[in-house]
C-alpha cells in the first residue's frame, strides 16, 4: 500500500486508509486541523496529542492551521470560519469497533448522533454545523480509543499511533497542497 513514503506498518488503519484521505485531501487550498479530547480521560486525550504531534511535524505554512480545540472543540467554530478553510480535519478518539489504536475515516453519516462522545457538543452535530456553515469538506481522522476511563496517560496502541499517525498526515496535508498550488500554476 502506498503511504506517502512511510512502510506500510507503520501504524493501524482500516483497508484503503492513505488512498481515501488523499482522495478526500485533493485540490485542498486550505486546510484547517482541529484537535479534539480530554486531557484527563485516557486515550480521550487523543486529538490533542495527535493536534500537537501534527503541528510539529508540519513546516510552517500560512494554508495551514492546527488547533487543539481540546474538550470543546465547538468554542473554535469561529476560528475555522475566519481561516475560510476549503477543508477541515477533525482528530478524535472515537469508538468504532476496531482494535485498539487503528485510524480510520469517518463520515457524518457513519455516527450516530448517539455515538459515544465525551465532548460537549456531539461530534456529528460539529461536522454538520462546520460543513453548512462554510463551503469546506469535514474531514474526520478517527482513532479507535482502547480505555475512556480517567486518566492522565494515552493506552500504548493509542500512543504507537501518534507519531506516525502526525508524520503521514503532514506529509498527505502538504502533498494535496502541493498537488493544488502546481494545478493553479
Amino acid at each position: 500500500m502506498e503511504h506517502f513514503g512511510m512502510p506500510d506498518k507503520a501504524f493501524l488503519h482500516e483497508d484503503g486508509f492513505p488512498q481515501a484521505l488523499r482522495a478526500l485531501l485533493a485540490g485542498a487550498e486550505r486546510v484547517f486541523v482541529l484537535g479534539i479530547g480530554m486531557e484527563w480521560k485516557s486515550d480521550d486525550r487523543l486529538g490533542s496529542a495527535l493536534a500537537h504531534a501534527l503541528a510539529r511535524a508540519l513546516p510552517a505554512d500560512p494554508r495551514v492551521h492546527v488547533v487543539d480545540g481540546g474538550e470543546a472543540p465547538e468554542n473554535f467554530t469561529g476560528t475555522v470560519r475566519a481561516f475560510t478553510p476549503g477543508h477541515v480535519l477533525l482528530l478524535d478518539a472515537v469508538d468504532h469497533g476496531l482494535k485498539p489504536g487503528t485510524a480510520f475515516l469517518a463520515d457524518e453519516s457513519s455516527i450516530a448522533i448517539g455515538d459515544m462522545t465525551s465532548h460537549h457538543l456531539p461530534l456529528k452535530l460539529l461536522m454538520r454545523f462546520l460543513a453548512r456553515s462554510l463551503p469546506c469538506r469535514v474531514i474526520l481522522v478517527g482513532v479507535q480509543p482502547k480505555t475512556l476511563l480517567p486518566g492522565k496517560r494515552l493506552s500504548r496502541p493509542v500512543q504507537r499511533t501518534v507519531k506516525p499517525l502526525a508524520k503521514f498526515l503532514a506529509t498527505a496535508i502538504t502533498g494535496a497542497l502541493a498537488e493544488s498550488e502546481q494545478i493553479q500554476q
